[in-house]
């Protein structure tokens, strides 16, 4: 059945309305008609099997037959902070995460980061790139929709995790030599990974400092130099491997 995304569901009515982007994609792009059956969630949690009830200009109205308790949600948090990156790839990098199982992702600037937004680019963007979350949770049947939070500052990103004890803190550099990721997952048990990526420029000698006072790890992802959306999507199925659902049984 196909998914359609309803922002809020609050699980006790007998019928919920689709309206814009999913009522046009249901309408006008897949073409279902009254009686078929569709799945409805909103992204936190909650998801139903439903019955297209009546299809009009403005909405879809979805009778509720049953609720469903998917486990598709790893039970390992992994938080994604992700310099920015020029245009599709910055898209890539959160579709393939959140695919991945990634339950934050929080982009950030730094010197080298090359696209310079602008203050009103920002909502603009950070709405396209949840928008793309969504889509991408659709697809692959997350009943949880990771959130992506607005560009901040790498000074910022390292402030906020900077007491957290809990997680394992790993910053991928091409400049490490001692400690491989590989190794460092070995054995480790930690409740999440928080994961910093540089951007296409990569990070400094001087950053990569500033993110180990605040307790981050420098690892080597291998002998070869990853653009920054290859680092980002081979840490997260790396990690997701070794500590998380990767190749478990469903």
């Amino acid at each position: 059945m196909r998914r359609f995304f309803v922002k809020q569901i609050h699980g006790n009515e007998e019928a919920v309305l689709i309206t814009g982007k999913e009522l046009h994609h249901l309408r006008d792009v897949l073409r279902l008609k009254k009686g078929d059956e569709v799945i409805i969630f909103d992204g936190k949690g909650l998801e139903f099997a439903g019955k297209i009830e009546g299809l009009g200009k403005n909405e879809a109205r979805i009778t509720i037959e049953k609720q469903f308790h998917p486990s598709k949600e790893s039970a390992l948090e992994i938080i994604l902070c992700q310099g920015l990156a020029k245009g599709e790839k910055m898209d890539l990098i959160i579709q393939k995460a959140t695919e991945l199982g990634v339950s934050r992702i929080v982009p950030f600037v730094a010197p080298r980061v090359v696209p310079k937004l602008k203050n009103e680019q920002i909502a603009k963007k950070t709405q396209r790139w949840q928008h793309i979350a969504i889509e991408a949770s659709k697809q692959c049947g997350r009943g949880i929709i990771p959130v992506i939070e607005a560009p901040a500052t790498l000074t910022e990103v390292l402030s906020r995790w900077s007491m957290n004890k809990e997680n394992l803190k790993l910053i991928p550099w091409e400049g490490e030599k001692e400690h491989t990721l590989k190794d460092i997952l070995k054995g480790n048990k930690p409740a999440g990974c928080i994961a910093l990526i540089g951007p296409e420029g990569g990070f400094s000698e001087a950053e990569v400092n500033q993110a180990k006072e605040k307790g981050f790890m420098p690892v080597s992802l291998g002998p070869r130099i990853l653009r920054t959306e290859t680092a980002a999507i081979s840490i997260v199925t790396i990690i997701q491997y070794e500590l998380g659902d990767m190749g478990r049984k469903g």
